[in-house]
């Protein structure tokens, strides 16, 4: 056996022995800012142990016009969250409401209204407007955010009509995130999540190498096209801008960063569902 490969061996069973008392605390905080709409900003705190996973979100929307709007809206103001228990089932809940469903079935019922509902995905890329040239730069020195020392880069990916400019901070190493990621990836394999699905929720991977933020299926190839290198380390933060050549004004910008990271004793409270909480049918 091979230094490194022992090396391995003992970090998978040194997170194993971990993953047993412990849990992984996550805080994030999200942004989507789009003309009309305003700024709409999304936290999120995840709880993570071993076969198990516990999302709370709270959503605030900045502009008084569309804040009221959402207000009328049940859910939006509130805190909300998606349990998957130790074993296997999944719960949505309203930590205001003190209510609690069926995840799985409210997301199947949903799913076979969605021909009697309106729904819109978008991706800052354009199928009709291909890439014409890729950059990306590494800045000088170090930035602290959040208490963790980082590097920036700034990718920007040239089409037609728009500048698509993305700046990320990576950490050189980063250990609770690499646990954290091996937890929630352990927990998708056994919920039989496709590998894509899979490959995509990976922590810390950053947005300018999502295929599904810049509408492109073959990113490896055109970073390899264009001579662009990974950038190393763990992506703890990021933000992007659609700007109009003609213009030079931002369309649509948005965010993601990892405010909070940190582990804890295992609470068993952290996975469960008060008993307070009343069962509805959605």
């Amino acid at each position: 056996m091979t230094f490194k490969v022992f090396v391995s061996f003992l970090l998978f069973i040194a997170n194993d022995i971990f993953c047993q008392d412990m849990q992984i605390v996550m805080e994030t905080k999200s942004y989507f800012n789009a003309p009309v709409v305003g700024k709409i900003n999304l936290y999120q705190t995840t709880f993570l142990a071993k076969n198990q996973k516990n999302t709370r979100e709270v959503t605030s929307i900045e502009k008084r016009l569309f804040g009221f709007l959402a207000g009328l809206i049940s859910d939006v103001n509130d805190t909300t969250g998606h349990l998957i228990a130790f074993d296997g089932k999944q719960w949505g809940y309203n930590k205001n409401n003190k209510e609690y469903w069926d995840y799985l079935k409210k997301q199947s019922s949903e799913k076979n209204n969605e021909s009697n509902s309106k729904s819109v995905s978008f991706s800052v890329g354009d199928s009709d407007d291909e890439f014409l040239f890729i950059s990306r730069k590494e800045h000088g020195g170090v930035e602290k955010i959040h208490g963790f020392q980082t590097k920036k880069y700034t990718t920007i990916f040239e089409t037609i009509k728009n500048r698509i400019k993305i700046d990320e901070w990576a950490v050189k190493e980063l250990s609770l995130l690499r646990i954290a990621d091996t937890l929630n990836k352990d927990l998708l394999v056994l919920l039989g999540t496709p590998d894509s699905i899979i490959m995509a929720s990976t922590y810390g991977a950053g947005l300018s190498n999502n295929e599904a933020v810049i509408g492109s299926p073959k990113l490896d190839s055109l970073f390899s096209q264009f001579s662009i290198k990974p950038i190393p380390g763990e992506i703890i933060k990021g933000d992007v801008k659609v700007i109009d050549k003609e213009s030079d004004e931002t369309n649509l910008s948005f965010g993601t960063e990892v405010v909070a990271l940190y582990a804890e004793d295992f609470e068993i409270d952290s996975f469960n569902i008060g008993n307070d909480y009343v069962l509805i049918d959605h």
